[in-house]
Formats: C-alpha cells, structure tokens, sequence
C-alpha cells in the first residue's frame, strides 16, 4: 500500500512538472456578405402622362444594401434599349432617358455604377425619367412600356 502511494505522488508530481503555463482560446465570429436592393416606383411611373413633356421627374427610389469588404456595384439596363414599347405594334415608341443618383444612364448598352470600398452601406438613390410628351392624336392608343433592371453584386 505504501509503493502504491509513493507511485501515485510521484505520478501526480510528473505531471504538474509538465503543466503548460499558458494556453490560448480563438474566439471567431462571421459576418455574412448583404447585397440587397429595393425598387420602389413612384404612382407616376405607372401612369406616366405621354403627351406631357417630363424633365427629371422622379419614378423610382432605389435602395441599395451592401456590407462588402470590396464595394459594390449597382448594373442599370432596359429590355426595350430606353424606348416606351406600344403593347402590339412595337414600330409605336416614345423615347425617353434616365438619371440615376443624378448621373444619365446609358439605357442603349446599359451601364453600370462602382461604388469602391469596404463599409456597411443602405443608400437611397433616386431614379428621374425625362421625355418629349407626344400628343395622343399621334399615338397609337393602348399601353407602352419597359423594364427596367436594377441589379447589385459585389466589386
């Protein structure tokens, strides 16, 4: 019994002998990437008066959310290249162009807006359309549209 105790203190004070004297704990968290992006169209961009001339009025606010450690980029096209489609007799067009965050765009190739640099971002920018009103005796009657694509990704 008495071997068994000196084995057992000479064990225990091995193993303190060889005791770290620091030790190290990694603490970590992850922040997701956020891109987001909100169109939110003014009641004017649904019933936009063709045979009124328009200069800068605005039809959207665009929001824009980003938390990117490489900045972002706002993509602006148009399916019908910055025309007014009629619904069936597409040779029917009024023209018109766009101001995004008071820039022009580009709606014939579409253009795309960099925005450089890490940070937490929720921007409103708004979105101007101007045209040469048509009197309707020159229109032909029904709908004329497009669509226009607001798209965000990171730089």
């Amino acid at each position: 019994m008495k071997k068994l105790f000196i084995l057992a203190l000479a064990t225990m004070t091995m193993t303190s002998a060889f005791a770290a004297t620091t030790g190290t704990l990694l603490l970590k968290g992850t922040v997701p990437r956020l891109l987001d992006i909100t169109v939110t169209a003014a009641p004017i961009a649904s019933t936009l008066p063709l045979n009124t001339t328009q200069a800068n009025t605005q039809v959207a606010v665009i929001n824009e959310k980003s938390n990117s450690n490489t900045g972002y980029k706002v993509s602006i096209s148009s399916a019908n290249l910055g025309k007014l489609v009629h619904q069936s007799v597409s040779s029917s067009v009024v023209n018109y162009s766009l101001r995004y965050n008071g820039g022009s765009v580009n709606l014939a190739t579409g253009q795309t807006f960099t925005y450089a640099g890490a940070g937490s971002n929720n921007n409103n920018r708004n979105v101007d359309i101007s045209y040469t009103g048509i009197a309707h005796d020159l229109l032909i009657e029904g709908d004329y549209t497009d669509t226009v694509t607001f798209t965000i990704a990171a730089n």
